[in-house]
């Protein structure tokens, strides 16, 4: 049922240079501070306007900016959302379940990353690496994954629907009237997020090289 390139095409990143100004962005957003176009440009060694088109050209919704035209959020984002995630400290917070167990191996850093479920309101807490997942609060946690929808943006597309659960009871509760859902352990969540992960970075280092 589940098709990870699916959510790449939706993001955009079928294309090197659009996974390198992706991979870039998220560790430019991981410091905490909103990301100017001019920012962004120098971290990727372009041109401002090399930056601007890449992310004109980017699927809508892909990309949150804020009333002065910065880059605040594209997975990794600086407005609250149900998933707190925490990076040295600093309090950023994610898209959907799936981004949270993903971006540690994006942008290189532990994440600490707190949940609630939406079906029974207890919380979910959890410490990733970009190696692995190293504490898990409750154990039994899921995940669930549906397939992208084929209109809308990925977030209403695929996001508002990928959340923690506190079991999987829980999640076959709320999923009941969502026939494509499907839950997933913590840990199965995490390994395909690091094959998405690794998928953007090595299109991201092959732009690179290719320079």
């Amino acid at each position: 049922m589940y098709n990870m390139d699916e959510i790449v095409e939706r993001l955009g990143l079928t294309g090197e240079r659009e996974a390198a100004l992706h991979v870039t962005l998220l560790r430019e957003l991981a410091l905490g501070q909103p990301v100017t176009v001019e920012r962004l440009a120098k971290s990727l060694n372009w041109t401002t306007d090399e930056a601007e088109l890449v992310l004109e050209k980017l699927p809508c919704g892909t990309i949150e900016y804020d009333g002065q035209g910065r880059l605040i959020g594209s997975g990794i984002t600086l407005r609250e959302t149900p998933h707190a995630f925490v990076i040295n400290d600093r309090p950023l917070y994610t898209w959907c379940a799936l981004d949270a167990l993903m971006f540690p191996t994006v942008i290189g850093e532990r994440a600490q990353v707190q949940s609630r479920c939406p079906q029974t309101n207890n919380p979910i807490n959890m410490t990733i690496t970009p190696q692995r997942v190293v504490s898990l609060e409750p154990e039994d946690a899921v995940v669930s994954l549906v397939s992208v929808a084929a209109s809308g943006d990925i977030r209403s597309a695929f996001c508002c629907d990928v959340l923690f659960f506190a079991s999987r009871q829980a999640g076959e509760a709320w999923g009941r009237d969502k026939p494509s859902a499907q839950l997933v352990t913590v840990q199965e969540g995490f390994e395909l997020g690091q094959r998405i992960a690794h998928l953007m970075l090595d299109r991201a280092r092959r732009y690179q090289h290719d320079l």
